[in-house]
């Protein structure tokens, strides 16, 4: 659908109107059909041709100029099911004094500049960058997220309450990790591209800034990474610390109970053996094998095996 916005001055705020002007409009497409391209085709002369590739879910950021127009393909994140992450086109046009921003999704979700802001300016080109920083700032917002999810998963660690529903997890933290570096690098090299297209001193500077968040967050992105490998590692040699100390354990237990198990089994043969006639040799037994055990496990102890 789409939804058309204009806005007379500088100090007012965008206002929707039904009928599509043909000059100074803001135009938002969400969930947008061949249908509405069609319309913005014949409404403005915009290429249908590449408008349509919106409608390709898998349509990478790409640059595209066109009879003094510029198509701006991006890609816009949203967390999904399960901790997953949605990336759909988001396709912007710069067509004169017309700038629109179309998708198959709902943008309004992803908190893009809003049509009743008034600090936006009527520039195209400015309003271009502030929905590109938008879709950028998404990124951030998800992958903030998805770094406390880490550090708290690390801080669990120390008491050892991490599950391995947390490592299945971390499988699809770093599937959404990949997909923000393959995203953010295809933007990244839009942005460069599009330093070469502006011109205005103002307009680059904010361009720059744009370059510069994204290497940020990609930056980040290998912070991340190893921030998982990191606890992986850690958590193995826990597991593996945990594992020693217990073999050690029952180790000596086997120990201590094997050693009064051999005068027990002496004395359980049917043959003579000394002392057996004597009243007091069961006692004797017993208290031998009772000082028996408690100097190895004392001399053991000594010696830090046990």
């Amino acid at each position: 659908m789409l939804k058309f916005y204009v806005r007379r001055s500088s100090g007012e705020p965008y206002q929707k109107v039904a009928t599509p002007p043909v000059d100074n409009v803001w135009i938002h497409g969400d969930t947008i059909t061949s249908e509405d391209l069609h319309l913005l085709a014949r409404t403005y002369g915009m290429d249908y041709n590449i408008l349509r590739d919106v409608l390709d879910k898998n349509e990478l950021p790409r640059v595209e100029t066109k009879h003094d127009s510029l198509y701006v393909f991006v890609r816009t994140v949203q967390r999904a099911k399960h901790g997953k992450i949605l990336t759909t086109p988001l396709l912007l046009v710069m067509h004169g004094n017309v700038f629109a921003n179309v998708s198959t999704t709902q943008t309004s979700d992803y908190k893009l500049v809003a049509p009743n802001s008034s600090d936006v300016s009527l520039d195209t080109v400015g309003m271009f960058l502030g929905v590109f920083a938008a879709v950028v700032a998404e990124y951030e917002e998800l992958m903030q997220r998805t770094s406390r999810y880490i550090h708290d998963t690390g801080q669990r660690l120390r008491s050892h309450e991490v599950t391995n529903d947390d490592f299945i997890h971390f499988v699809t933290i770093e599937d959404n990790l990949n997909e923000y570096r393959m995203n953010l690098n295809s933007m990244l090299v839009v942005a460069e591209r599009l330093r070469e297209t502006l011109k205005d001193s103002n307009d680059t500077e904010a361009l720059e800034d744009i370059l510069l968040y994204i290497r940020q967050l990609i930056v980040s992105i290998d912070s991340l990474n190893q921030s998982i490998t990191s606890i992986r590692n850690a958590y193995g040699t826990i597991a593996n610390n945990v594992l020693n100390q217990r073999m050690k354990t029952l180790t000596a237990l086997t120990l201590l109970i094997t050693l009064p198990n051999v005068f027990y089994g002496m004395y359980g043969m049917n043959i003579g053996l000394p002392f057996q006639d004597e009243p007091w040799s069961y006692a004797a037994l017993i208290a031998f094998t009772l000082i028996l055990v408690v100097s190895v496990f004392a001399i053991g102890r000594k010696k830090g095996i046990f």
